[in-house]
């Protein structure tokens, strides 16, 4: 590396998800598992509103 060269900035965390989007995960996760394809696009939904309104 050049003496020049400004080494990258620390990398930064991500923070944790809300409680809301662990739990539309989680219900979309086991909609997922019992092969449940209606609920599972329904909780995708969920998760779009949930970012659009509260994130």
């Amino acid at each position: 590396m050049p003496e020049t060269a400004v080494p990258p900035p620390p990398a930064s965390r991500r923070p944790a998800p809300c409680a809301e989007c662990r739990r539309i995960r989680e219900a979309y996760y086991a909609a997922s598992r019992q092969g449940d394809r209606g609920a599972a696009q329904g909780w995708i939904v969920a998760m779009g509103r949930h970012h659009r309104w509260v994130h």
